[in-house]
């Protein structure tokens, strides 16, 4: 996967966006959501400084919105931006001049971080289930540095701080929570708020999607909660392969659409006022 701004002639190329079931969720989010997925798009976490491929900060629609101070009316260009980073960047080229859209559907883009993570992931029609399954691998691949009660317990201060502590019940088992990541609204959100945690310790550019309400109550404990005389090259196991340039800015977008996607699930319970 790789992004570029420019067209295989040297020339701008613009966004466009393709209708995409997976990324129609962010017509649901609200500003702050979406200021925050622009952030992971369009700046380098390690210096803050602004991509090189990114497009969307010129595009007219989102300077149009940002400068309204709300960005919902340029959801579709924020993820017409996503989509591109999905894909490659003269094929992305070769779609914007014949079909009227550049890059890749959001689920092609979940399978491939999936597949780099050898999850074996089912074809499904239910996006949903695959992010759950991404959720699910991530908060295990901790277990490579927390004993796992160690684990369940950063998911419970984690659902503490963000007010979610009513969906555990009872003594908190890791494997009873990741079972319920499918079926309960509630327990999927506090996955999507505790992997990016959880998996920052072998991924650091992960960290700046922890939630302040998150990183909170899940700081103090990270370090406590490590394993001690760890391997640190048994610990990085399959997540160390989603380090390259182009995964650096797939995944923790995928992750903060995860996130807005559960977000949005929970509006009828009152999503908004949680973390």
């Amino acid at each position: 996967m790789a992004h570029s701004s420019f067209s295989s002639k040297g020339e701008t190329m613009a966004l466009k966006y393709r209708k995409d079931e997976g990324l129609a969720v962010l017509a649901l989010s609200g500003h702050d959501d979406l200021q925050r997925l622009v952030r992971v798009l369009t700046h380098d976490e390690s210096d803050g400084e602004k991509r090189r491929t990114q497009q969307l900060l010129d595009d007219p629609s989102y300077r149009a919105a940002a400068g309204q101070g709300d960005l919902r009316p340029a959801w579709k260009a924020i993820a017409a931006e996503l989509q591109a980073y999905g894909g490659d960047s003269i094929a992305n080229a070769w779609r914007s001049l014949t079909q009227d859209h550049t890059g890749v559907a959001y689920r092609e883009i979940v399978i491939d971080i999936c597949d780099h993570l050898k999850l074996g992931v089912k074809p499904s029609t239910d996006i949903k289930e695959l992010e759950d399954q991404l959720l699910v691998a991530l908060i295990c691949g901790g277990k490579d540095k927390f004993e796992p009660e160690n684990l369940a317990r950063i998911m419970e201060e984690v659902a503490d701080g963000a007010g979610l502590k009513e969906c555990l019940q009872g003594n908190v088992a890791l494997d009873d929570l990741l079972q319920r990541i499918a079926i309960d609204a509630k327990v999927s959100y506090l996955a999507a708020l505790a992997a990016p945690a959880i998996a920052s310790t072998t991924l650091p550019f992960l960290a700046r999607l922890t939630l302040p309400t998150v990183l909170a109550v899940v700081a103090p404990r990270m370090g406590a909660a490590l394993v001690p005389g760890l391997n640190v090259a048994a610990a990085t196991s399959a997540l160390m392969l989603l380090t390259s340039p182009a995964y650096r800015v797939t995944l923790p977008a995928v992750l903060e659409v995860i996130r807005i996607r559960r977000r949005v699930l929970l509006s009828p319970m009152d999503a908004r006022e949680v973390a």
